[in-house]
């Protein structure tokens, strides 16, 4: 207790001088919350970006689906997997989905689209599949529309088509059919050629099942959890409780391995920069340390001449640092869980967009989380505390003569 008083004291009787040295360790602090804030911020806003839009959370397919997809990998969802999806706690909601690809037709222009069928009451509680529709309605807007279909913007350029025009289907059936029909255009996807949705076709999950002669049978179930951080945990709790040997359950991060791997490479390299602003932080705090200690030395000899115990200057000089720093960190909570709180509502604008593993990155947001407090507060009280071991000491041990004619 004596220690922390004498400490505290001493913080006090130099304030110019613990002034400045705490607005260096609040300034690190600082930098590099903020720094964490926009690294996880930004990749969370991407993988939200990306299981909002396209795949949810948690996906369902028929084993080896994944690795090659095909009309005749699918499965039927029977009643009972459904009750399960409905009452799982980890669930939020879930929706049924089946692919194909089709030769379509309008007059002398034709063009291979890619099919996605939808049931479209529950896509919308998954994805921000509504959003997607720039001109037009949504598919569940155009119940008097018999074989209703939104088309991407790239499509709609290539077979120069807009809302209300029909266009011819050539497939292949699941049956070994050959499958063709007829299909009204009720909304356009996607805001130009470059978008993700551009060149996809989307439909509802009965007209899909009609036209593929699939009956019941669907290709994927997609799901919506309360946080995607959870989705391993709870693919992995899913496949346990699914009673088919013949269906695999996965997270997004096999769903979308390409861009998994490309975002987690990315982030390896962000730790590059982030050791960087370490170094810098450790720097900064060595160096204000240092000056500390080194205009102390004749404080220091005096007390050594007066009878005080190495020991005691070693111990008050560590509480000395520990308590400053913890002080200044305090204190550059408020500006860093600020600045960060107001970077995650507004963020900063990307101009142009540029687009990251399919999904479109317009701005950079932070994050407010405690890993993005707590670590740069455990590091710059650590890093002070660690680099005053030297000067605490180099001044416990110093010779009070020698000491004293330093200054």
């Amino acid at each position: 207790m004596l220690t922390l008083r004498i400490a505290f004291r001493n913080i006090l009787r130099h304030k110019s001088r613990s002034v400045l040295c705490g607005l260096s360790m609040m300034g690190c602090y600082i930098l590099f919350s903020i720094s964490l804030g926009f690294s996880d911020g930004s990749y969370g806003n991407l993988i939200r970006m990306l299981t909002d839009t396209q795949s949810g959370h948690v996906q369902i397919h028929r084993q080896g689906y994944l690795e090659s997809p095909s009309l005749f990998r699918n499965f039927e969802l029977t009643a009972e997997s459904e009750n399960m999806l409905e009452k799982h706690s980890g669930i939020v909601a879930w929706t049924p989905r089946v692919f194909s690809a089709a030769l379509v037709f309008k007059e002398n222009k034709s063009t291979i689209a890619r099919l996605i069928a939808i049931d479209p009451e529950k896509e919308e509680q998954v994805t921000t599949m509504r959003e997607k529709v720039s001109d037009g309605v949504y598919l569940s807007d155009a119940d008097k529309v018999v074989n209703p279909i939104i088309m991407g913007t790239h499509l709609q350029k290539i077979l120069q088509v807009n809302t209300g025009d029909e266009v011819i289907f050539i497939g292949q059936g699941a049956d070994g059919s050959i499958a063709n029909d007829l299909f009204t255009i009720v909304g356009i996807a996607g805001k130009d050629s470059e978008d993700s949705d551009a060149s996809k076709i989307y439909m509802t999950l009965a007209d899909a099942q009609e036209f593929l002669s699939l009956g019941n049978r669907i290709h994927e179930v997609s799901i919506r959890l309360a946080n995607y951080k959870a989705a391993r945990a709870q693919a992995e709790l899913l496949q346990n409780r699914v009673n088919y040997d013949h269906l695999d359950v996965q997270p997004w991060q096999v769903v979308e391995e390409q861009f998994y791997k490309a975002m987690t490479a990315d982030q390896q390299g962000n730790w590059i920069t982030q050791a960087v602003i370490m170094l810098i932080v450790g720097l900064v705090v060595l160096i204000t340390v240092l000056m500390n200690a080194y205009e102390r030395r004749h404080e220091f000899g005096l007390l050594l001449a007066l009878g005080t115990s190495p020991i005691f200057i070693f111990r008050s000089m560590i509480a000395e640092m520990a308590l400053l720093s913890g002080l200044s960190v305090f204190t550059g909570l408020f500006f860093s869980s600020g600045l960060n709180l107001y970077f995650a509502e507004n963020g900063i604008a990307i101009e142009p967009p540029m687009e990251y593993g399919g999904v479109i990155f317009s701005d950079i947001i932070s994050e407010v989380s405690l890993f993005v407090l707590f670590v740069p507060a455990v590091f710059v009280i650590g890093v002070a505390v660690l680099v005053a071991f030297f000067p605490a000491i180099k001044s416990a041990m110093a010779v009070p003569v020698e000491a004293m004619r330093d200054n």
